[in-house]
């Protein structure tokens, strides 16, 4: 298991059992399109990386997800698949997930620098859409390289960028994400968001205060996180996008 402390508080506990069920499922229906480790082809992504994969819980996003229909190698719906199929293979992509984790029984760390910084430049300026916020040379990524330990330490940065939350009396932190709330009547109440489910949603106002209300019909809720873009490449990331966006910011020293 990956180090105590790293990671969402409800982090899924994996199940060996469950996973080796899980395995079965996937070299069924899965292993074709998205390989052995879940790392994606040349014809489907990576899941290591999906939101889907990474908020689910025991099937929570991934059995919904399933039983709109997704294509399986075998060509049975996947919406055939029991509650019980679909939390086993939560159980396996997990466990795959937690084997890349520093602190993993399996994880090693290895030379990433693989890729190419010429086309990691191309991919910042161009199609990633990096340059939109940030600029290399002189700018706000400027020594990036040299301002942390490893490539591994580079590429983590890149793909999970961010820090915790900040506690009562601490300085703001940029990378919040903040939320407005507006009732159906009266004002519009905002802070850092904590926490939001299907009931409810929690934030902190700048006093340090921790409001809490349910969601309601009619209540309205924005949320603006500015690691958004962030988060929205992790779904169109290859590989070979990561590997080369790594060897390019590695030349920003």
């Amino acid at each position: 298991m990956p180090r105590a402390g790293v990671g969402p508080a409800d982090r899924p506990v994996v199940d060996p059992a469950a996973a080796d069920r899980g395995r079965r499922v996937w070299v069924t229906e899965c292993i074709t399109c998205h390989g052995t480790q879940a790392r994606g082809t040349e014809t489907a992504p990576s899941l290591l990386r999906s939101l889907v994969v990474l908020r689910d819980r025991y099937g929570s996003q991934l059995g919904p997800f399933l039983k709109k229909g997704h294509p399986m190698q075998s060509g049975t719906p996947s919406a055939s698949l029991t509650d019980a199929q679909v939390a086993d293979l939560t159980h396996f992509l997990r466990q795959r997930i937690e084997d890349t984790l520093r602190g993993g029984a399996l994880w090693k760390e290895g030379d990433i620098l693989t890729g190419d910084a010429a086309a990691g430049a191309a991919y910042f300026n161009g199609e990633g859409k990096c340059a939109t916020c940030h600029t290399a040379a002189n700018g706000n990524l400027a020594g990036i390289s040299s301002r942390l330990d490893s490539p591994v330490d580079l590429q983590q940065r890149m793909l999970f960028p961010g820090g915790g939350r900040a506690g009562r009396g601490s300085a703001p932190n940029p990378s919040a994400v903040r939320v407005t709330i507006t009732p159906a009547s009266g004002p519009a109440l905002s802070g850092v968001l904590v926490e939001m489910d299907d009931l409810f949603v929690t934030w902190r106002e700048e006093s340090g205060t921790v409001r809490s209300v349910r969601r309601v019909p009619g209540l309205k809720i924005v949320k603006n996180d500015p690691l958004q873009a962030h988060h929205d490449l992790l779904d169109r990331f290859t590989d070979k996008n990561v590997h080369d966006l790594v060897a390019y910011l590695e030349t920003l020293k």
